[in-house]
């Protein structure tokens, strides 16, 4: 396969999220929205069953720390051979030593408070869990427009400034992906913590789950991707650096 096979496959997997995400809401209509909600969470969860390793799990429910236990967890991707406190189905309560990743699924993202309370609710279970994790926030669709030449609603931006890197993963409906770069954007050399936004058409999804597999595989094992692997997972010629919307650019000091 070429570089065009695996943008093809990738734009595949966001088609075909895009295709089964309304599903319900055809029978329901408007009446039951956390019905709709919980069915878009398991959408993403057989989704993320099939593509990531054989050894990790995906589920929903908590994740206890001493006395203290995290928020609920939209999905917990976590190490199945680690022991778990409680497991029912796809609910379970874990230890932090097993997580690999948390996400929080959103049907829409607007720039409005309920997204940055989404924010601080997901840096707050990243802080209780531990900072060395995959955190991200999954938005089926988006109504915040992204241009080099806009500017990124405050209420947003003001939400990452806090978060402080805890949070370092976000799509922003199938176009718009956002990553934290914690010893800053490896095209710049300046060393400064920062959020990076890249323009991704019909792409954001599966760099969403691109660095999630990257995460895990080095994670779990240490190990070095493939080049194969590599232009699998990240396909953009030139790479998605050349897709960067530098004007939005987030800079923590």
């Amino acid at each position: 396969m070429n570089n065009n096979d695996f943008i093809s496959y990738h734009k595949s997997v966001s088609a075909e999220l895009k295709a089964s995400q309304n599903r319900v809401r055809f029978f329901i209509n408007n009446y039951h929205w956390g019905e709709d909600g919980r069915f878009k969470e398991v959408l993403l969860m057989n989704y993320l069953k099939k593509v990531l390793p054989s050894n990790v799990s995906v589920g929903t429910g908590f994740v206890r720390k001493g006395n203290e236990v995290s928020s609920q967890i939209d999905l917990i991707i976590f190490n199945n051979s680690c022991p778990t406190l409680f497991s029912e189905g796809d609910f379970i309560i874990v230890l932090p030593e097993s997580v690999y990743g948390i996400i929080e699924v959103k049907s829409k993202i607007r720039a409005e408070r309920k997204f940055a309370a989404a924010i601080k609710k997901a840096n707050n279970n990243g802080k209780l869990i531990g900072s060395d994790i995959f955190n991200g926030i999954f938005g089926y669709e988006c109504d915040i427009a992204f241009s080099n030449e806009g500017a990124l609603a405050d209420t947003v931006k003001q939400a990452l400034l806090e978060n402080q890197g805890y949070i370092n993963h976000i799509v922003f409906g199938p176009n718009i992906f956002m990553k934290y770069w914690k010893d800053g954007n490896p095209h710049e050399d300046n060393k400064v913590k920062c959020f990076s936004f890249y323009q991704l058409e019909e792409l954001s999804i599966g760099y969403f789950v691109s660095n999630l597999i990257e995460y895990i595989h080095i994670k779990s094992g240490g190990l070095k991707m493939s080049d194969e692997m590599e232009n699998f997972l990240y396909p953009i010629e030139h790479g998605k650096e050349s897709k960067r919307l530098n004007n939005l650019e987030i800079k923590l000091t």
